[in-house]
């Protein structure tokens, strides 16, 4: 309003025709001081009206160019607004010094860099003038240059910004979500189940609450109308911005108003079953306070976070804070990110990534490109947060963006945007980033601890060579967020149990579903397989007459679990009814050979597919076969169409004489 004011100042005072020898006419300028008036309601298109009224009563009235130009700025069709503005200096190149600045403004809002920058820098150089020589404005334009010039550096900064990041935008497509999601009304904070099948967001409709909508993806990736998310998430009052868990179990999202809240707004949290919200509870410990708290981004493993308040102690504004999760389940005194994050201005709407070592906000403070940018800032070697970068061109534009997520693969982002041609309001938009802002690949990994003969989970702890320590849930689960194409070595010291230590590779995953290894325990007892059968009374080993014994061969494959060495109970039970069919015959030869499937490194196949083999060695061994006569070799990975469950194998090969 501070602005539109000392605009209508110079509406008021520019009340003359753009070609010195016509009359003023007295309807026209009635029309401009009801359009005046128009604008100080708040009602463009009624203003629009009248100063459309204006010129066509008298074309080449200036007052009435500049109206139009300033009420299609504002309902940003900035196309038309560029053409009134520059009809105005293309006849009287004097009329008005911070037109000039108006002109660049709308250049830079259409993308046009270079032309934005030309008129920024002739408004700058026009400040060498005497404010006399630009016609009846003078002095009085002064008020809103002031307003100008407060800006300029910035302005001329974001234009080379998008200038020397142009190389970006041939290589990003922003796509819109379509009606289904995104209407006349703001919709924001998107954000997308591990799965990418569920879209949840914030939708505020005119004169309404904040709610939050959920839209289900149907088989061809096309999003369904959206709808509320329902009454145990959303009620009279406003919700807005909700993260899941990457474990799929935990949802945080902000609650305003209603009874329970210490402040404006809270964080709470959500209990979620298969993609179902069940029952809410507000987060416990020292996150919330009196004042706003908004907008949780909660890290990979489920340990840190990140959220934007007002609350005493920040740099200025709203500020990114953080939060560690205690023992207890409950969370930490919240530390301020400080400096460089945070600013005298805003910031909000955090995202941290999979591997935790990329923060992505909104931002009114830092160098932008607009009204509110998308930034990211990673962890140096020190564990500092670098200075923010801006995600550039395409993502970001004049206008508004806010509420960064990236799906879990890592690569395709969302966000919300009120940038022309769009629904109206803010609507969500999907791109894929460049390559240059990819954090580290991370798989969602899921551990089941179970009992090797009942199958039954167990809770007993699990340790890591680093140090760390996990309790599993009560039904043997661990999450754990791990780099892609490394290995993690868990050990465990149950009693009644041998003790458990191996590496597990960690695969490549597109994270859709969890990459699941169960953790088999073997209970200690005196024999996991049944005792040898008791041996057959001799044999006369001379052939009766005429009878001459053959060699016989009998062959037998077993599968294993994947990255697994340790025989299932179903094939231990397909082996041993295998050794009953040779069982009492004179075994000449016994070949294992051991296999694996073709993920992970070459050489770490090779030595499965070794131990596989040497684990049925021992078994035959221990059930009375010579040693002598076994033989065994592990072949490495197998490289073919087939389902991958079926190369992670032993083949067995038995030559008898009978």
């Amino acid at each position: 309003m501070h602005f539109l004011r000392h605009l209508l100042i110079l509406l008021f005072i520019g009340l003359w025709p753009l070609t010195a020898r016509a009359q003023i006419s007295p309807l026209a300028t009635d029309y401009c001081h009801a359009g005046e008036i128009s604008l100080l309601e708040g009602n463009i298109n009624k203003a629009l009206r009248q100063f459309k009224l204006a010129s066509k009563i008298q074309p080449e009235l200036a007052a009435a160019e500049r109206g139009q130009g300033f009420c299609y700025e504002q309902l940003k069709d900035y196309q038309s607004a560029l053409q009134h503005y520059l009809k105005v200096i293309e006849i009287a190149p004097k009329f008005s010094r911070a037109l000039y600045y108006q002109i660049g403004d709308v250049y830079f809002k259409l993308g046009m860099y270079s032309r934005a920058m030309a008129f920024f820098d002739q408004f700058r150089r026009m400040q060498l003038l005497e404010d006399l020589s630009f016609t009846v404005n003078g002095e009085k334009e002064r008020l809103l240059e002031d307003e100008y010039l407060k800006k300029l550096n910035g302005s001329m900064r974001a234009c080379q910004i998008s200038l020397d990041t142009a190389k970006f935008r041939d290589n990003i497509q922003v796509i819109n979500l379509g009606p289904s999601i995104n209407t006349r009304s703001d919709e924001y904070f998107p954000f997308l189940s591990n799965s990418q099948r569920l879209l949840f967001f914030t939708r505020r409709r005119l004169g309404s609450d904040e709610n939050l909508m959920i839209s289900t993806a149907n088989s061809n990736g096309v999003w369904t109308n959206a709808n509320s998310a329902g009454n145990t998430l959303n009620s009279e009052w406003n919700e807005g911005m909700s993260t899941l868990v990457r474990d799929g179990r935990r949802m945080f999202f902000t609650a305003c108003n209603r009874p329970g809240i210490k402040g404006p707004c809270d964080i709470w949290e959500a209990d979620v079953e298969a993609e179902k919200i069940l029952q809410i509870k507000p987060i416990e410990g020292f996150l919330n306070s009196n004042q706003w708290e908004s907008q949780a981004a909660i890290s990979c493993d489920g340990s840190e976070l990140y959220f934007a308040s007002n609350r005493e102690g920040g740099v200025g504004g709203t500020d990114i804070w953080f939060s560690k999760r205690l023992s207890n389940g409950s969370w930490s005194d919240p530390v301020n990110l400080g400096k460089p994050i945070n600013t005298p201005e805003d910031e909000e709407a955090p995202f941290i990534s999979n591997d935790g070592n990329a923060l992505y906000f909104s931002s009114t403070g830092h160098l932008g490109m607009g009204d509110q940018d998308l930034f990211v800032s990673f962890k140096d070697t020190e564990n500092n947060w670098t200075n923010p970068l801006n995600l550039g061109p395409k993502i970001n534009t004049p206008h508004r963006e806010l509420g960064f997520f990236l799906s879990a693969d890592g690569k395709t982002a969302y966000f919300a945007s009120d940038r022309p041609y769009g629904f109206g309001g803010m609507d969500i938009y999907r791109v894929q980033l460049q390559k240059e802002l990819y954090s580290t690949p991370i798989t969602f990994t899921e551990l089941l601890l179970r009992d090797s003969i009942s199958d039954q989970p167990l809770t007993t702890p699990v340790v890591f060579p680093d140090g760390r320590t996990l309790q599993p849930d009560s039904s043997g689960r661990l999450f754990l967020c791990i780099p892609s194409n490394t290995s993690i070595y868990p050990s465990i010291d149950l009693p009644t149990y041998h003790p458990y230590q191996r590496a597990i590779h960690i695969p490549a995953w597109d994270n859709r579903q969890f990459f699941t290894f169960i953790l088999r325990l073997q209970p200690i007892r005196e024999a996991l397989l049944p005792p040898p059968p008791a041996p057959e009374p001799p044999i006369d080993t001379v052939p009766p007459s005429g009878r001459f014994k053959s060699m016989q061969r009998y062959n037998q494959t077993l599968y294993f679990q994947f990255d697994s060495d340790i025989l299932e109970f179903g094939e231990r039970e397909k082996l041993l009814e295998f050794l009953s069919k040779v069982a009492g015959k004179e075994v000449l030869h016994v070949d294992i050979n051991g296999f694996a499937d073709d993920i992970g490194e070459d050489r770490y196949n090779l030595e499965l597919s070794q131990k596989r083999a040497k684990r049925i060695a021992l078994i035959l061994h221990e059930r009375g076969f010579p040693i002598d006569r076994i033989s065994m070799k592990g072949y490495g990975e197998i490289h073919d169409d087939k389902t991958k469950s079926q190369n992670r194998k032993v083949e067995i090969k038995i030559t008898t004489l009978e």
